[in-house]
């Protein structure tokens, strides 16, 4: 089985680093794939860039560009791109200006859809040009909100996993989607709904994502938004998964 591979990359003024994503899904072994770029009120060229890019590597046919009119956010722009999936694609969540790290990452990742079907499928990661990685293997009866956060990048999952899953999830107690501590947001509820019908949520110990984020600033997990990031995450894990 061939599966498609839906690469969703919300953006925001990546020019200056997106060719590097683009390259690394190109060049990959296994091409059933394509892009849903998601811009999210660039102020620079980036849309521009994509698009020449994608012309000169002659990959426009498989590139889909979603121009946002209001800033949406990563939690907004991934249920955008979801709906413009088929029910089994595998949505996989690439960040503008990250990239992939081996060529044969979704080769390795479709041989293990095959052959265990899991509902989610992560990977191991480098943040930046180091070994630093906070990825490993979820419990198979572990609650993903009481466990410590090891499902990140590069993160995978069934569309069809998303189904069914109520909206409330993914925002706050306002009722305005989350906007930071994204990635928990998502996939947290995706790995509760997968945990509560037995569907496998798999990790991959191979580094197989590039995270960009410049550990040599002091002040990287002491700015407004790290502290920002920490709270919201520590909300979404003590509210739990809605029904």
């Amino acid at each position: 089985m061939s599966n498609k591979f839906s690469i969703v990359t919300p953006l925001y003024n990546c020019e200056k680093t997106i060719e590097q994503t683009i390259m690394s899904i190109a060049a990959q072994s296994y091409d059933n794939w394509r892009i849903i770029f998601l811009d999210d009120l660039s102020t620079d060229s980036s849309v521009e860039v994509i698009k020449n890019i994608c012309k000169k590597l002659e990959i426009s046919d498989k590139v889909d560009i979603v121009i946002n009119e209001t800033k949406h956010g990563e939690v907004a722009n991934t249920l955008k791109a979801v709906g413009m999936c088929d029910p089994s694609d595998i949505i996989c969540r690439i960040d503008g200006g990250d990239w992939v790290t081996d060529l044969d990452a979704f080769a390795i990742i479709n041989s293990i859809y095959e052959q265990h079907d899991p509902a989610v499928l992560w990977t191991g990661h480098r943040w930046e040009y180091t070994t630093q990685n906070i990825s490993g293997p979820l419990p198979e009866s572990a609650d993903e909100y009481v466990h410590p956060w090891v499902t990140s990048h590069m993160k995978t999952f069934r569309c069809n996993a998303i189904h069914g899953i109520n909206e409330a999830n993914f925002k706050d107690d306002d009722g305005n989607f989350i906007m930071i501590a994204c990635d928990q947001a998502v996939l947290l509820p995706i790995l509760h709904r997968a945990r509560k019908f037995n569907r496998k949520r798999l990790f991959l110990p191979m580094c197989c994502y590039h995270y960009s984020i410049n550990l040599k600033d002091p002040n990287l997990f002491k700015s407004d938004r790290s502290i920002k990031q920490k709270h919201s995450a520590e909300f979404i894990r003590k509210r739990g998964y809605i029904d």
